[in-house]
């Protein structure tokens, strides 16, 4: 796989480029990511899926297709009518729909040989992708089509996988565990369609609000991180692979020990990527690097986070199922923005920093103080019991002294990302969550939380505001 993306990033783009130009390239690359959102979230969350269920259940290759075509088929149609006049005319329409359906199915095909550990033929499967590529650009400068470029290396894939497997054999044979495969699979879709689309809404969010151009340089700045993040799919691919064949589930111990090695290894893909990044743009876009180089450490910083978050998807895999997989992606997500919108833009929440502010100046401008209040407890209140159904729903165990800890903790993330900022309270809670693993991994599990505080109060010394906080000079 790295091989594949090395071919397209350091040979087939910077040649489109050169031959289409910035304007043209960043149509393509609109394109593409809306393949590289929907393909890698229907086949690869398939493949996972099968992996895991045939522990259980008897499914069949006809399970599996079947949802494949039908997931990859309304999800590449939804995607050409949502993006509008991006995607025009008929043949563009009927060629994106054509690519969507054979990356989804080379996507899943590898599961061929991961389900037998057949890591040379699983190598082979992506270096003649990589060789059809190149072969698709030859054919690119004879007819003018960039989709022959993607094509070609999609079908040659597919081509070997047909020969040398059974994968897509008995294509409509049904087991009577159909309907199993087809809920898990539809919830580790939906997951992995949360994570592609963060990953790729770069490329949609510039195309709709700046243009193509800018779709091209944000996509030149990130090509390194972004390759960085797809090394961890071969580490994924052999993880996931062994733990379906455990015959017990990781325990807290391996799993702390896990995701602290996992979080090394993307610090050393961090500063390759610092080291990297603006030495590929000077060799292979030299006019861009003026333009891009003040983004670079900030797109390598959330490239990094992605890998991370991929490596421990997989291994939280191992504790629950897959549709929590679903909700704990979304909920933190969603309860964050939503209450961002409503402290900063409602009127409830601008009585809300008001008061917070000075209740005094707050109460001779009109505003209830008292019931603001109320609606403020109200809101924390519903907030602790959404977390308390996340928490006791992951570590099924029910004390009255359950929430102490976790209560404590999150009191000292929002003080570690800085009171009065719900970015630094999200912020607070992820390095938290990062520092306490390390510290039971790599010191003691005993004296990870003395270690959490600790760090909180030499934040505090250095930074009384939190990370995120701002510091307020009052006059008196």
């Amino acid at each position: 796989m790295l091989l594949m993306n090395g071919v397209l990033q350091l040979a087939v783009y910077p040649l489109l480029n050169a031959r289409m130009g910035q304007e043209e390239l960043g149509s393509v690359l609109y394109i593409m990511g809306l393949v590289s959102i929907l393909c890698p979230s229907v086949g690869q969350a398939l493949n996972t899926s099968r992996l895991v269920v045939r522990r259980t259940c008897s499914v069949t290759n006809g399970d599996y297709d079947r949802l494949l075509l039908l997931f990859a088929g309304v999800g590449g149609v939804a995607a050409i009518l949502g993006s509008g006049s991006s995607v025009r005319g008929g043949l563009t329409m009927a060629l994106t729909l054509l690519l969507v359906l054979m990356t989804a199915f080379r996507y899943y095909g590898d599961v061929e040989y991961r389900l037998n550990l057949d890591y040379r033929k699983y190598f082979i499967y992506y270096a003649l992708i990589s060789i059809g590529y190149l072969a698709g650009y030859g054919l690119f400068r004879l007819t003018g089509n960039w989709f022959l470029i993607f094509l070609l290396g999609e079908g040659a894939a597919l081509i070997y996988v047909g020969i040398t497997g059974s994968v897509f054999r008995r294509f409509w044979k049904k087991s009577a565990y159909f309907g199993t495969a087809a809920v898990r699979g539809f919830f580790l879709t939906l997951s992995y369609l949360i994570t592609n689309t963060t990953l790729n809404m770069d490329r949609l969010a510039l195309k709709h609000m700046v243009g193509n151009e800018a779709v091209t340089w944000y996509y030149v700045v990130s090509l390194i991180g972004k390759t960085m993040v797809l090394l961890v799919a071969p580490i994924n691919t052999i993880v996931i692979s062994y733990l379906t064949r455990r015959e017990r589930t990781l325990n807290k111990k391996e799993f702390t020990l896990a995701a602290g090695a996992g979080f090394l290894v993307a610090a050393v893909f961090f500063l390759c990527c610092q080291i990297g990044t603006p030495l590929f743009i000077r060799i292979f876009y030299p006019d861009l690097y003026d333009a891009v180089s003040t983004l670079v450490t900030v797109v390598n910083l959330t490239q990094v986070l992605a890998l991370y978050s991929a490596f421990l998807f997989i291994l939280v895999l191992t504790f629950t199922g897959e549709p929590w997989q679903l909700i704990l992606q979304t909920s933190h997500l969603v309860i964050m923005a939503v209450l961002s919108v409503f402290i900063n833009k409602s009127k409830m929440g601008k009585a809300m920093r008001a008061c917070s502010e000075d209740q005094g100046a707050a109460q001779l401008m009109g505003i209830n103080v008292n019931s603001t209040i109320s609606m403020t407890f109200a809101i924390g209140s519903a907030l602790a019991a959404i977390a308390g159904v996340l928490l006791c729903s992951t570590y099924p165990t029910l004390q009255p002294t359950t929430g102490s800890m976790p209560g404590i903790k999150a009191f000292t993330a929002a003080v570690f990302g800085g009171i009065g900022s719900i970015p630094g309270a999200f912020l607070g809670g992820i390095l938290l969550g990062i520092i306490e693993s390390m510290a039971q991994a790599y010191i003691s599990t005993q004296l990870s939380n003395a270690i959490l505080f600790a760090v909180l109060i030499v934040v505090l010394l250095v930074k009384p505001s939190g990370l995120l906080g701002k510091m307020v000079q009052e006059k008196v």
